[in-house]
């Protein structure tokens, strides 16, 4: 049975965090391959708590220009900017660190841990003892053991999996994996979340399950991000579109006005509805 969204305590852990610049702002970026222009001179702002989804074509930049944003590609010129900060020089690992968590398409669990554990996992972006005071067991290690451990209690109730806290995570069918992914991601008490298709291969119930999940963190002030190619879902969920065509962003707008742009259905051989 699906579950409601679980409501955070007022002393939540996962914290939002709020200010009247952009999330996220992507400023002329070009990520090319050969002669190919996978992603050319993508601009574009982020604002704070909203839903953004990036669609196109097959082969039209999408999950390059995710990755770019990640940081897991180097894009070839632009900017690239988290709030205020430039992070394009940065490492993915130091962009995660920083707030930009990623969920990506495939959803293997960690081997040999529970859903829990799996859902610990995220919290490494931002804890801070190390193996040494691990092995000492410190009053600081136990504080953060224990800071951890709720993290990611509540990042599963977030997306309903609290209950199924202590079963293996390799047990878990296909669309609770894809939610564990995403609590794994809570947990790294992100600024922006990047999902790469979230509902690929989703059965309509876990589709409906995710459409929950991701209106709940909206109204919560988290700011996501998501490539799809449903068009009924991102009709569901968007506040905003943009569509990418051969990497270049041809429009932008909410959904009631990209499905009846002109480009975008010639881009999508007039087969799309959102």
């Amino acid at each position: 049975m699906l579950r409601p969204p679980f409501r955070a305590p007022e002393n939540s852990r996962i914290v939002v965090q709020m200010g009247s610049q952009p999330a996220l702002s992507v400023d002329g970026v070009v990520k090319s391959f050969g002669a190919v222009h996978a992603v050319d001179e993508a601009t574009f702002d982020v604002e704070v708590g909203s839903l953004t989804c990036l669609i196109g074509p097959n082969g039209a930049g999408k999950s390059t220009l995710l990755n770019c944003v990640a940081g897991f590609l180097r894009h070839d010129s632009g900017r690239i900017l988290l709030g205020a900060d430039d992070v394009s020089p940065w490492p993915s690992d130091r962009r995660a660190r920083a707030g930009l968590a990623t969920v990506f398409q495939t959803a293997t669990p960690v081997g040999g841990l529970d859903v829990l554990g799996n859902a610990m996992v995220g919290c490494h972006a931002w804890t801070r003892h190390g193996f040494a005071t691990g092995i000492l067991r410190t009053p600081g290690q136990r504080r953060e053991e224990k800071e951890i451990r709720e993290a990611a209690d509540e990042a599963l109730e977030l997306v309903g999996l609290g209950p199924l806290a202590h079963r293996s995570a390799t047990t878990l069918p296909f669309g609770q994996l894809r939610l564990l992914a995403i609590a794994r991601v809570l947990a790294q008490r992100p600024r922006v979340l990047l999902l790469d298709e979230p509902v690929a291969g989703l059965r309509a119930a876990e589709k409906a399950r995710m459409r929950e999940v991701f209106l709940d963190l909206k109204a919560r002030g988290f700011t996501q991000i998501l490539v799809e190619h449903d068009m009924q879902f991102v009709g569901a969920v968007a506040d905003r579109v943009l569509v990418l065509d051969r990497g270049k962003l041809i429009a932008d707008g909410p959904p009631s006005v990209i499905r009846h742009d002109a480009r975008v259905i010639a881009a999508y051989l007039g087969t799309a509805t959102v």
